[in-house]
């Protein structure tokens, strides 16, 4: 069986499973790319009003829609912790992940985000850049020097575990050439824009919806 084969094998097994769950909710699964999202019924959506969206939380449900239609696996999970610790949105392909919007075009927004996000113990991190003007390589470039150079950073972000979402789609070019952390894999690009064919089963019905 070929990797994407088995991929979509996977999202679609985990698809049926959170369907079954009744801690999850917006159970969506993609059929043209083979990509799976949910959100956990105790996960925060930021209320407060964005820049480019009446509620910040509305970024991260367009990540959400992003990354199911390039294939991915995204789970924005409960941010209650027992422990009282902080912690990341979700998973991503089963790696935890911080999902994090810039809104502006601060010298220190980048490497502030990241710092935040390995405070949440977050292996990987999606930068949101709602408008494309905000947007640089340069600029996440220095600000992954920045967070690194950090006394409050392990030195742990390379563009490997950072991914970049534009608008609509993602920078496929941002990290195509580096070399993935452990357990993941470089995303390939947005795929199932064309015709694709995203549906959303309620918990409490976990049949296959068909055209």
């Amino acid at each position: 069986m070929e990797s994407s084969d088995l991929r979509r094998e996977e999202n679609y097994n985990e698809f049926l499973r959170l369907c079954q769950n009744n801690d999850y909710l917006d159970v969506t699964f993609d059929e043209e790319s083979g990509g799976v999202s949910a959100v956990h019924r105790f996960h925060k959506f930021d209320k407060q009003k964005g820049v480019f969206a009446d509620r910040r939380g509305d970024y991260e449900r367009k990540v959400l829609e992003i990354l199911r239609k390039n294939g991915d696996r995204i789970i924005l999970e409960s941010e209650i912790s027992s422990e009282g610790n902080r912690i990341c949105d979700g998973l991503l392909n089963d790696i935890p992940v911080e999902i994090k919007a810039i809104e502006g075009l601060g010298t220190w927004s980048i490497s502030t985000k990241l710092l935040d996000a390995e405070q949440q113990h977050a292996k990987t991190v999606i930068f949101y850049f709602p408008n494309k003007d905000l947007y640089s390589e340069n600029r996440v470039n220095e600000g992954i020097r920045l967070a690194n150079s950090s006394p409050k950073s392990k030195g742990v972000w390379q563009t490997s575990n950072i991914i970049i979402a534009i608008g609509e789609q993602l920078e496929t070019g941002w990290n195509k050439k580096a070399t993935p952390i452990e357990g993941w894999s470089v995303l390939e690009g947005l795929r199932g824009q064309n015709g694709a064919n995203p549906f959303t089963i309620p918990p409490s019905d976990a049949k296959l919806l068909k055209e």
